[in-house]
C-alpha cells in the first residue's frame, strides 16, 4: 500500500501555519518544518496523522494534552492541535538538537549500534556520569506524569526519542503511544505497538504501567553504557539471554549494573516500585542496600580475569576498591505554567515563507518526530533515511543448528537416492552430508563461541540427518512398491519381486552385510564412525566459523580512531 502523498510546501494549515520541507514520514503520518505566520513567523513542527477516526482523532489530542498541560523544560510545547483537509495535525515547537541514537552512532566504531560483544573493551560509548546527567531529568518528568489521576504511560522511550539541544538539555518527544493508566482498569489505545529491546513484555499485550516506562529506560541507559540491545522482553521470558553490563563495559560501578538488572527485570513487580524511586537509587548509591535481593544475582567475570579501569587501578571480580561516587544534578524545579497570550494575528493577503535552505540545518530534530515511525526499532534522524537498531543476536544454538540442518541433508540425501537409485549417488549423498556437518559447525559459531559448539553441532546435524534419511527413503520406497504392486490377487512371491526391483541393489547388500548374524560387527562400525565424523567436521566448521568471527572483531576495533 502506498502512503499518501507528501504535502506541498507552501501549503496553508489552519489559516496561518506554513508548511515546509517534509522532515519524516511513516505509515502513520509524517512530520514538516514549518513557520507560524501568527507569531511573527516561529519556526514550529508540523505533526500530521493520516488516520482521523475517532480512536485515532482521540489518541492526538490525548497526546496534545499532555503536553498542553505539563510545561517543562524536558518537554515539547505543542501550540495547537487542528484538523484539516482530512488529516490530524499537531503543531508543536521546534527543538534544535540531535537525538541520543544519533550521538551514541556517533561514538561507535563503524556506526554499529547495539552490537558489542562481551569482554572486548574497557569502556563504554557513554559514560555514567553524562548518561545519569542527561536522563535523570527525563525521569523526573515521568514521575510527574506517572502521579497524575489517571496516571499517563509514555510506552515509548528509546534513545531516538530523546533529543540533545546544544545547552545540553534533554528533550523526551513522541507521545504518540501514550496511554492513560488506573490500577485495576484496561484502558484500550489506538495502537499496541512494540519497539525490540525497549519495550517489556507487558506491552506485547497492552497490559502496561508506569514499570513499563521503568523497562524503557533502563533498556536506553543499558543501550547508551554498553552498545548492547538488550535482547526482546518476549524472547527473555523464554531463554534469558541479558549480559550483565559491567562484561559489556567493565568501567560502570557494581551499583550502576545492580540498578540497571533491577529495572530491566521481566516481571513488572521485580522493578521498582516507582520512576522516582529508580532515579533516587541513581542519585544515591548508598539507596541500593535497600534492594539487594536476588534480582541482582549477576554473572561475574571468569576468575582471574582482569580488565583495566579509565584512570584507576585494574580490577577484578575480587576487587573491593569504592566505587567513584556519581556528582549528579538534583532533580530541577518544575517551572509553573506559563499562560501564553497569542500575539494578534496578522494575516497579509500574501504569505511568502523565507526558509534559510530547502533542507533542515545538519544535526536539527523536531519535536514528535518518532510519531509516524511507531514500527519496531526505527528512529528517524534528521534528513535523512529512518535508522532501525539492528537487533544482536545471540549465538546460535547447537541442538538447533544441529536438527535444521540435519533435517535438510537427510531430505535431500534421501530424495536424491530415490530418483537415482544407483552406487555413486549413495557415496555423493554422504559427502554431501560430510558438507553439511561443516556447515553446522560454521553458523553456530559465526556469531561468537567456542570451536566445540560447532562440534555438537556437527555430531546433531549426522544423528538427525541419517534418522530424517532413513524415513523419507522408506516412504519413498513404500510409495513406490505401492505403484508397482499389480491390481487383485498377487501370486505368491510379487511382494518379494516388487521389493528387489524397488529396492536400490547396493543398499540391500549393504543392509544384508550390516545385518547378517556372523557379521553384526559393521553396523556397529557404521554407527561409530558416523558418530566420529559428524563431531570431527563439525569441529572443522566451528574453528573456521569462531576464526571469521574474530576476524570480524579485529578489523572493527582497527576502525576505531
Amino acid at each position: 500500500m502506498s502512503l499518501p502523498l507528501a504535502l506541498a510546501q507552501g501549503t496553508i494549515i489552519g489559516g496561518h501555519y506554513v508548511v515546509g520541507p517534509l522532515i519524516n514520514s511513516g505509515g502513520f503520518g509524517a512530520v514538516y518544518r514549518g513557520i507560524d505566520t501568527s507569531e511573527n513567523n516561529r519556526p514550529c513542527a508540523i505533526k500530521e496523522t493520516y488516520d482521523v477516526t475517532p480512536m485515532a482523532r482521540r489518541q492526538g489530542l490525548m497526546e496534545a494534552g499532555v503536553l498542553f498541560t505539563v510545561r517543562n523544560a524536558h518537554l515539547p510545547e505543542v501550540y495547537d492541535a487542528l484538523e484539516a483537509n482530512g488529516r490530524f495535525y499537531l503543531v508543536m515547537q521546534l527543538i534544535e538538537g540531535r537525538n541520543l541514537l544519533d550521538l551514541l552512532k556517533s561514538r561507535v566504531s563503524g556506526g554499529y549500534v547495539g552490537e558489542q560483544e562481551p569482554h572486548q573493551v574497557a569502556n563504554g560509548p557513554c559514560s555514567e556520569q553524562e548518561v545519569c546527567t542527561w536522563l535523570l531529568p527525563i525521569m523526573d518528568v515521568l514521575q510527574e506524569l506517572h502521579s497524575r489521576n489517571p496516571a499517563i504511560i509514555h510506552r515509548d522511550i528509546k534513545p531516538g526519542n530523546i533529543i540533545l539541544t546544544p545547552e545540553q538539555t534533554t528533550v523526551l518527544v513522541d507521545f504518540g503511544l501514550t496511554k492513560l493508566y488506573q490500577p485495576g482498569q484496561e484502558t484500550q489505545t489506538l495502537v499496541k505497538a512494540v519497539t525490540a529491546g525497549f519495550s517489556p513484555l507487558e506491552q506485547y499485550t497492552g497490559r502496561t504501567g508506569p514499570q513499563s516506562d521503568i523497562y524503557s529506560m533502563a533498556a536506553t541507559m543499558y543501550l547508551l553504557l554498553t552498545n548492547r540491545l538488550p535482547p526482546p522482553a518476549i524472547n527473555r521470558s523464554l531463554q534469558d539471554h541479558l549480559i550483565p553490563p559491567r562484561q559489556l563495559n567493565p568501567s560502570l560501578s557494581t551499583h550502576m549494573e545492580n540498578m540497571l538488572l533491577k529495572a530491566l527485570s521481566i516481571r513488572a513487580e521485580d522493578r521498582f516500585a516507582s520512576m522516582a524511586e529508580f532515579a533516587r537509587a541513581l542519585r544515591d548509591p548508598n539507596f541500593a542496600t535497600a534492594h539487594s535481593d536476588a534480582t541482582f544475582a549477576v554473572t561475574s567475570w571468569q576468575a582471574g580475569s582482569t580488565v583495566p579501569q579509565p584512570g584507576g587501578p585494574v580490577s577484578s571480580p575480587g576487587y573491593s576498591g569504592a566505587q567513584p561516587k556519581l556528582t549528579l544534578p538534583a532533580p530541577p524545579p518544575t517551572p509553573p505554567a506559563q499562560k501564553r497570550s497569542p500575539a494578534p494575528v496578522q494575516r497579509p493577503p500574501q504569505v511568502q515563507a523565507q526558509w534559510p535552505r530547502a533542507q533542515q540545518p545538519h544535526g536539527q530534530q523536531f519535536a514528535g518526530q518518532g510519531g509516524p515511525h511507531a514500527q519496531s526499532g526505527v528512529a528517524a534522524g534528521p534528513g535523512r533515511q529512518a535508522q532501525r537498531i539492528p537487533t544482536p543476536h545471540s549465538a546460535p544454538h547447537p541442538f538447533n543448528q544441529g536438527c535444521l540442518w540435519g533435517i535438510v541433508q537427510g531430505i535431500l540425501s534421501a530424495l536424491l537416492i530415490l530418483f537415482y537409485p544407483r552406487e555413486e549417488y549413495f557415496y555423493l549423498a554422504i559427502l554431501m552430508g560430510f558438507m553439511f556437518y561443516v556447515f553446522a559447525g560454521f553458523i553456530t559459531t559465526s556469531r561468537g563461541g567456542a570451536a566445540l559448539r560447532g562440534a555438537w553441532a556437527g555430531l546433531w546435524t549426522g544423528i538427525n540427518s541419517t534418522l530424517v534419511f532413513w524415513c523419507v527413503l522408506l516412504v519413498g520406497i513404500v510409495v513406490r512398491w505401492a505403484q508397482h504392486m499389480p491390481k487383485g490377487n498377487a501370486e505368491p512371491g510379487t511382494a518379494g519381486r516388487v521389493w528387489q526391483e524397488v529396492f536400490p541393489e547396493f543398499l540391500r547388500r549393504q543392509t544384508q552385510a550390516a545385518t547378517n548374524g556372523q557379521q553384526g560387527s559393521p553396523l556397529l562400525i557404521w554407527i561409530i564412525g558416523g558418530v566420529v565424523i559428524a563431531f570431527v567436521l563439525g569441529l572443522l566448521g566451528g574453528i573456521l566459523g569462531n576464526a571469521q568471527f574474530k576476524g570480524r572483531l579485529l578489523r572493527r576495533q582497527a576502525q576505531q580512531p
